[in-house]
């Protein structure tokens, strides 16, 4: 039986955890900081959260906020579970809710080293890399058979301008976005696009 009956006892949870962390740690975390923690795109949220989320960028560094908020949720996982191993669970359970929705705090989990995906996830990355490479082989059958030109400087050509677009893409959204949010995003998409089309119905 789940110990967490919503997406909102889960985040009630983490935030108590990492607010908890901070005061035994004597690391400052305000009352901005501590509902930052709170915001989702698509998920349960505060219902002040646009004008917390709006002073926070105001106010805040994200980069300095998310490295101690990274640092915060790796102390407390650590002295949970060195301190009852059933409180990690606790963790992963809460984590496994929310990363079902698109929440913030996800992003600052991940940076602390906690896988925010299931083992059923990666098989299935797996099973669309498979799909893709297969799709890609099929589509070079198909242009030899129409007498396109897929000789070796045409697909290495294509490939590198594919790579070179998508690295900039990249870059670029980093710059804009911040590494670990880009990175997040990125996660998020692949979740919502390739493992649901591939997962049957």
């Amino acid at each position: 039986m789940k110990t967490f009956a919503s997406a909102k006892d889960a985040k009630e949870f983490l935030v108590s955890r990492i607010a908890c962390e901070a005061q035994l740690e004597g690391v400052p975390l305000s009352e901005t900081e501590r509902k930052e923690l709170y915001l989702s795109e698509s998920g349960w949220t505060l219902p002040d959260m646009d004008r917390v989320n709006e002073e926070f960028e105001h106010t805040y560094d994200q980069n300095e906020y998310e490295y101690k908020i990274a640092a915060l949720i790796r102390n407390a996982r650590k002295r949970d579970g060195a301190t009852n191993p059933e409180d990690k669970k606790l963790w992963s359970e809460a984590v496994g809710i929310l990363r079902k929705e698109d929440h913030y705090i996800l992003v600052m989990i991940k940076q602390a080293g906690i896988s925010t995906r299931s083992r059923g996830d990666f098989a299935w990355l797996l099973m669309t890399g498979l799909g893709i490479i297969g799709l890609l082989i099929g589509l070079t059958v198909v242009l030899d058979y129409l007498n396109v030109d897929i000789s070796n400087g045409a697909f290495r050509f294509y490939s590198w301008v594919a790579m070179a677009s998508a690295v900039t893409i990249y870059l670029l959204a980093s710059l804009v976005l911040g590494r670990a949010r880009t990175d997040h995003f990125l996660g998020r998409i692949v979740e919502r696009f390739f493992i649901r089309f591939a997962r049957p119905k």
